[in-house]
């Protein structure tokens, strides 16, 4: 089991690497367009169209690649405060659980965007907005991935690992004392 999860992770780090490549590509057309309109006072009609695909693919696949890290917005206010025994339920049920209901929501409200979507295309390029708005259930689809993972696996690794940083952490704190 533990080697399906590993070759099905190095498939799901997809996200973080589209991420990114769309994050650069967004940074590059917002560069060339900057230049063409301000230099050459001929800005890229087609820019605002790319700079939207791009911006919404980095987004979403971006959450999914920070859900994978367990590296999302969490509030641990109350996990703070409880007993480890305790803390590791909470991190079950609310950091996980919460995140996966809300990629449910993603998922389904996404595949029913996407009907509507195909009939709508960008005026420029004439890109369908299918293209755009199928992120939104395929970043939902590897949110559920991922918290499913952290589900069944024994997610001590990641309690272990907090625990040890606390103990780094304390440890500098000592030391400059």
């Amino acid at each position: 089991m533990q080697t399906l999860f590993k070759a099905l992770d190095r498939l799901m780090r997809l996200d973080e690497v589209i991420a990114s490549l769309a994050l650069f590509g967004l940074f590059v057309v917002a560069i060339a367009n900057v230049f063409m309109r301000y230099l050459f006072s001929s800005p890229l009609a087609w820019s605002e169209e790319i700079l939207q695909l791009l911006m919404v693919w980095a987004t979403f696949l971006g959450a999914s690649a920070l859900v994978r890290r367990n590296e999302h917005v969490l509030i641990g206010l109350l996990g703070d405060k409880l007993p480890p025994r305790l803390r590791r339920w909470n991190t079950r049920l609310f950091n996980v659980g919460i995140v996966m209901l809300c990629a449910l929501a993603m998922l389904y409200w996404g595949l029913e965007l996407l009907p509507f979507s195909r009939f709508r295309s960008t005026p420029m390029l004439q890109i369908p907005y299918t293209w755009i708005h199928v992120a939104i259930p395929i970043s939902a689809a590897m949110m559920l991935y991922h918290g499913l993972v952290r589900l069944i696996t024994d997610d001590r690794g990641v309690a272990s690992a907090d625990a040890s940083a606390d103990v780094s952490n304390t440890d500098v704190l000592h030391v400059k004392e």
